[in-house]
């Protein structure tokens, strides 16, 4: 711990100590009471870190759509298997400016401490092996300077509650942060935030009526009337159209979890790149990493273009040739799959 501090130690009086040479250096007679009155106060500043009394934490929850809700210390209920963030606030109340030092790293920046129902949880295997390398050995990588003046609030970084725990099963919560400023010196403590996690609801059921189709959005239909020409670099649109009679409400805006192609050429199914076939395979493991959004809905008796596609994205760059493509959507966190797009027939150009 003693090195990590150190290093962010340093960093305050080396900027202290530059800025005002700068400021003394045209004044005869004075530079050298002027440097042993900053190593003194410098001195000082790092003994006053080590009992940061005139620092507060402030943990609020992040700004969220779903529901729609300012920041706050009770947020409502997050659903199993979200992303859970917090925002971690500074302020500093006895100097007219207090640089500090930024690692921009969790490992090295704080420690949460969470409950769940009054009893402690502890880190993630992965979390904790970091945490205890952040104790051992001094931070490298981007540091940022953050300028604190008196009473202003600053945010200083991001509480990934997923990041440290995993995802939170249902139940109810209380996170603290702790900081420290500097070597071996007393934490300072954030307020509390209390929160809850519910299970995920039962998905719904997709309407008789909800289809999907695939739309080039450049495509050139020839004389057939039934091959589209395009590049491989050419978009496609997913659209919905919903002729039921009800209206069908659409989360999850993340295509590759929502999308489910199927090319065939030749009569062989061609495979996703490899990295996009890992992607797919970890969003489907872990929803937390899924792209949802506030409640979208499609009226009944009309449709949507709900997204753009690139199918270079899925499969690389395509040789060209006659291909049949096919789509199936899912429109919520571990919801159905509608049925199955109309074929359509593409004819990958030069």
């Amino acid at each position: 711990m003693c090195k990590r501090w150190f290093g962010v130690c340093v960093i305050i009086v080396g900027l202290s100590l530059t800025v005002c040479s700068q400021g003394t250096a045209d004044q005869p007679g004075t530079s050298q009471s002027t440097q042993e009155q900053i190593i003194a106060a410098n001195k000082l500043r790092a003994e006053q870190l080590k009992h940061p009394t005139f620092i507060s934490l402030k943990l609020i929850s992040q700004r969220r759509d779903t529901p729609r809700e300012d920041p706050s210390t009770t947020p409502s209920p997050y659903v199993a298997g979200d992303v859970i963030s917090f925002q971690l606030l500074i302020t500093q109340s006895q100097f007219d400016e207090l640089m500090l030092a930024n690692h921009m790293s969790p490992s090295y920046e704080y420690r949460p401490d969470l409950s769940k129902d009054g009893s402690p949880l502890s880190y993630t295997k992965d979390a904790q092996e970091k945490a205890e390398i952040a104790e051992r050995r001094a931070p490298s990588g981007s540091v940022s300077m953050v300028q604190l003046r008196p009473n202003r609030e600053v945010k200083w970084t991001d509480v990934n509650i997923n990041y440290w725990y995993g995802s939170l099963a249902p139940g109810h919560y209380q996170l603290t942060v702790r900081k420290h400023f500097a070597p071996d010196g007393d934490w300072a403590e954030s307020n509390p935030v209390t929160f809850d996690v519910v299970a995920r609801g039962r998905p719904s059921s997709i309407p008789d009526g909800v289809t999907v189709r695939l739309v080039p959005q450049r495509g050139q239909t020839p004389s057939n009337g039934q091959t589209y020409q395009m590049s491989s670099d050419d978009y496609l649109d997913v659209v919905i159209a919903n002729d039921s009679d009800q209206s069908v409400r659409i989360n999850v805006i993340d295509s590759y979890y929502g999308n489910r192609f199927q090319l065939f050429k030749d009569g062989k199914l061609v495979p996703y790149l490899e990295e996009t076939a890992k992607l797919i395979e970890s969003k489907d493991a872990k929803s937390s990493s899924v792209d949802v959004v506030s409640d979208l809905f499609i009226k009944p008796k009309n449709s949507s273009q709900l997204e753009g596609v690139n199918l270079k994205k899925w499969y690389g760059p395509l040789s060209p040739g006659i291909y049949h493509l096919t789509d199936r959507r899912r429109f919520e966190i571990g919801g159905p799959w509608t049925k199955d797009s109309p074929e359509l027939v593409i004819e990958i150009v030069p």
